[in-house]
């Protein structure tokens, strides 16, 4: 959808009041306020995205307010289906639904699809551009072998009609050849279904296996010594797992009365939570020196006091 909006916005003229709406969004509770305009962001994150689709409506009404007479329709068709997708988007986020909520996200959904065609210029594919390029230089050499000696206003005004033919024509043949018969699309069209029989979408996310790679992946690779690393991390993965089901299992017994040692009482009152907190990774300094890895690395080797660079960073 962004690079709809992307382009949408480029065609316009609107793509830096975009950016500028987007650097000047203002905080507030649980909403990450970007750092960057639209454009310089390179890769995109989870959370990113998610504050992303709370804001990217109000943005675009901004961005796309005060329009030309010739651009009225256009805006209100693009803004009415980006408020369908986003609406449709937060609603198939919910925990837990209901026969209405699942039909406002249907309702949504068809909304969307009846103002989509108002992207359907920029769901061009390749093979459409290289289509369109191929007969705009088929037109140019019939055109090229036509031409006659003419005065320079008039060749001025026929290359002005001719450009215009040319426009009209790559849109004609981009409107026929572009479609939204593609996958994500499609699968937009199974979410109610899925929900009535294995229920909420979130319940489905990939996050926590992308965090399980973060901490358990990356992290045991840090611990191992590099040889044969896949073996270390898995049995660190496993001893850890089953320490944290036998403290769960201690701590359920305990609450349900059961004779246990002193010693494994005195461990589970220690023990605040069965599972370890996360190691806090610090950063390596990296310079030119080998011997330099820390601040007091840094300050023995600079003769600058720790003091001063603490209060410098600060």
């Amino acid at each position: 959808m962004m690079d709809w909006i992307q382009a949408f916005l480029k065609k316009h003229g609107r793509l830096q009041a975009f950016d500028d709406v987007w650097k000047t969004l203002p905080p507030y509770p649980g909403f990450l306020v970007p750092k960057k305009a639209y454009r310089e962001v390179a890769q995109w994150q989870g959370k990113e995205m998610r504050n992303l689709g709370r804001c990217i409506l109000g943005v675009l009404a901004v961005a796309l307010c005060q329009p030309q007479s010739s651009q009225v329709i256009s805006f209100k068709h693009a803004l009415r289906c980006v408020r369908a997708l986003v609406d449709f988007t937060m609603i198939a986020q919910y925990r837990s639904h209901t026969s209405d909520t699942i039909a406002y996200m249907e309702h949504y959904l068809d909304q969307s699809h009846r103002m989509k065609s108002i992207f359907l210029e920029f769901q061009v594919t390749k093979h459409t551009l290289a289509n369109v390029d191929e007969q705009r230089r088929e037109i140019r050499h019939q055109r090229t072998q036509m031409s006659q000696p003419m005065a320079p206003s008039k060749r001025r005004r026929i290359r002005d009609d001719d450009r215009e033919e040319e426009h009209e024509r790559r849109m004609d043949w981009i409107h026929h050849k572009s479609h939204f018969n593609f996958i994500k699309i499609h699968l937009l069209s199974h979410f109610s279904d899925h929900i009535r029989q294995f229920g909420n979408i979130p319940m489905y996310s990939m996050e926590c296996g992308e965090l399980e790679h973060k901490e358990q992946i990356k992290d045991g690779r840090r611990r191992s010594n590099k040889n044969d690393a896949v073996r270390q991390i898995v049995h660190s993965s496993s001893r850890q797992h089953a320490i944290r089901m036998r403290l769960l299992n201690l701590k359920s017994l305990q609450r349900h009365g059961a004779n246990l040692s002193a010693d494994i009482l005195q461990h589970l009152e220690s023990t605040t939570s069965p599972v370890t907190a996360p190691v806090v990774r610090r950063r390596i300094l990296k310079g030119r020196q080998d011997d330099v890895s820390n601040l007091m690395d840094f300050s023995k080797v600079s003769g600058v006091s720790l003091k001063s660079i603490c209060r410098e960073l600060i």
